[in-house]
């Protein structure tokens, strides 16, 4: 199944590559992994009490988070994560690098993470799929 999930996704990143702002593939990655991270404790842990043991990623309040889904892809590149989904998580920086080099809509900026808060895995994957969500219904306008 996972093996079906990679393969379709690159066939989709490959073949809308030349459409510039095209998020479909990530909101599909990013909701597979969200949907398997669900009952992972570490993914679930608390920035504010337990902050030791959670990996806290970086959450912008601005209009400008390119900067901050980079930092936190990054620190999730070198977690547990990394090593249950690396294909997926690889493409989904891919996709925001690609995001942020053809200027798609709030990926465009270059300000450097002006991070207000953080969030524990979930809640970072789910600001990350909110913003692919914004840029996806952009491109339908």
């Amino acid at each position: 199944m996972l093996l079906a999930v990679v393969l379709a996704s690159a066939l989709f990143l490959c073949s809308s590559a030349s459409q510039g702002c095209f998020t479909y593939v990530g909101i599909k990655n990013i909701v597979y992994l969200i949907d398997n991270l669900q009952k992972d404790t570490s993914s679930n842990c608390s920035c504010s009490t337990d902050a030791a043991d959670c990996l806290c990623l970086p959450i912008s309040s601005g209009n400008c988070s390119t900067a901050c889904f980079q930092e936190g892809l990054s620190q999730l590149s070198n977690s547990t994560v990394s090593t249950r989904f690396p294909l997926i998580l690889n493409q989904v920086k891919r996709i925001v690098v690609a995001l942020k080099s053809n200027k798609c809509g709030s990926f465009a900026c270059e300000q450097p993470c002006n991070q207000t808060t953080t969030g524990n895995t979930l809640t970072f994957l789910k600001t990350l799929l909110e913003s692919f969500q914004n840029e996806n219904m952009r491109g339908k306008v």
